[in-house]
């Protein structure tokens, strides 16, 4: 793939609403070295000699440049030029079995060292601010999080059915424990009550609200429509009996999702208290390089992944 154009347009007046194109560049070892966004400067990869990625640049400005192990692993990542007053060095050593064991930046309150048990699970990551340990079950399931810090001594349990779904906090909810899942769908939770239809999709889920909980508030409906090949191309959220937001999800013929438009229930006027659905809506685009997400646009801003 040298190039890509992807444009959006409205079905019934043809009028363009949206356009991203992309043109790539290769090395002659056949790897991606340059990349031209919409109204950027080019990105480039610079690579060592066995292929693996040792820097990037936007433009003339550095962004990262890596230094790598005999195993071409990771040993240090530099963000920015040395002479601008953001830059920074992360640092990383590995264990004996490969697994990340400590990481230091020039900035020490963001240090971390990992701890692993025998298995090789994760079970504890620590720094100067904070550290955290897990707990596991026989199975290789979580069971709980215990995070230490300054003023702070918490402990945050995860309980599993037999399939491995997470339940309520047991201690809030004994009765959690017992529920059975019909077909390994959960149908309600702490938060929500959820119906599937007969593909196993979620169609709705609504606000739960427990007994003896003074209703402040009418529950909230979340709907949600899919087409023939299981996308989803439409959500509705109701409360009061009205519709308070609606969505709706263009794709491209490859399945890639590259619009999203949503209009939201607002006052008419300023002077009102009376509301509507907005007659313009609020537009989200997506700009793909292949199979990877590089652009996200919407009325305000432009977000843009190198």
């Amino acid at each position: 793939l040298t190039g890509e154009r992807q444009t959006v347009s409205d079905p019934q007046t043809g009028e363009v609403l949206w356009a991203h194109e992309t043109q790539q560049e290769y090395s002659a070892q056949g790897l991606a070295n340059r990349l031209k966004p919409d109204g950027l400067p080019p990105v480039e990869w610079l690579t060592c000699g066995s292929g693996h990625l040792a820097g990037m640049k936007l433009g003339d400005r550095p962004l990262v440049e890596y230094t790598r192990d005999r195993l071409h692993r990771e040993v240090q990542r530099r963000f920015g030029s040395d002479s601008l007053p953001d830059s920074y060095e992360l640092t990383t050593t590995y264990t004996p079995g490969g697994q990340p064991e400590q990481q230091y930046l020039n900035h020490p309150q963001l240090n971390r060292e990992y701890g692993y048990d025998e298995g090789g699970r994760l079970v504890r990551i620590s720094g100067p601010q904070q550290t955290r340990e897990y707990r596991y079950s026989e199975a290789g399931r979580l069971t709980g999080v215990h995070t230490t810090a300054a003023n702070l001594d918490i402990t945050l349990p995860y309980a599993t059915d037999p399939a491995g779904n997470r339940l309520p906090d047991p201690e809030f909810y004994p009765e959690s424990s017992s529920m059975v899942w019909a077909d390994n769908r959960i149908t309600e939770d702490m938060q929500y009550r959820y119906r599937y239809d007969r593909y196993g999709r979620l169609t709705e889920k609504t606000d739960r609200i427990p007994e003896g909980v003074i209703r402040m508030h009418d529950e909230r409906t979340h709907r949600y429509d899919y087409d023939n090949q299981h996308r989803l191309v439409r959500y509705v959220r109701t409360q009061y009996g009205e519709t308070q937001a609606e969505g709706r999800y263009i794709y491209d013929p490859t399945g890639r999702r590259v619009g999203k438009r949503v209009w939201k229930r607002e006052p008419v006027h300023w002077s009102e208290t009376r509301t509507e659905l907005s007659a313009r809506p609020y537009e989200t685009w997506y700009g793909w390089e292949g199979d990877r997400l590089t652009t996200v646009q919407t009325q305000q801003r432009r977000v843009q992944t190198v």
